[in-house]
């Protein structure tokens, strides 16, 4: 689902107590998408979203560039190799880590107004 209007990824990164794994940048998020399945967000997420996943592997990493997926939040804490970071930031792609679970994260992007 998409937002109506693009909100600037560091205005959520306090609301989701979200840790940047890479250099962030004011990338602008058009809406959310949420799922673990790579086949899912390769055929469904659309470019310019905040992609929440528990994934922590580099096929993160392709698939977020493939779709234009600026920005990538991991759940739970869980956070990735540094090899898998380095190639996210040479990707431009932002990563970012929080405890909060996967429905935690769900229900401050949608109190925030990310659809």
């Amino acid at each position: 689902m998409n937002t109506q209007t693009p909100i600037k990824l560091k205005t959520l990164l306090p609301l989701l107590q979200a840790e940047p794994l890479t250099d962030t940048d004011d990338a602008n998020l058009t809406g959310c998408y949420i799922s673990d399945l790579l086949s899912d967000v390769l055929a469904y997420a659309r470019p310019g979203v905040l992609w929440v996943t528990i994934q922590t592997h580099r096929n993160v990493v392709s698939v977020a560039a493939m779709k234009d997926v600026p920005a990538v939040l991991i759940t739970c804490g869980r956070k990735p190799d540094p090899q898998i970071v380095m190639e996210a930031q040479e990707e431009g792609l932002v990563l970012l880590s929080t405890k909060l679970t996967t429905y935690e994260a769900a229900g401050k992007l949608w109190e925030a107004g990310i659809r």
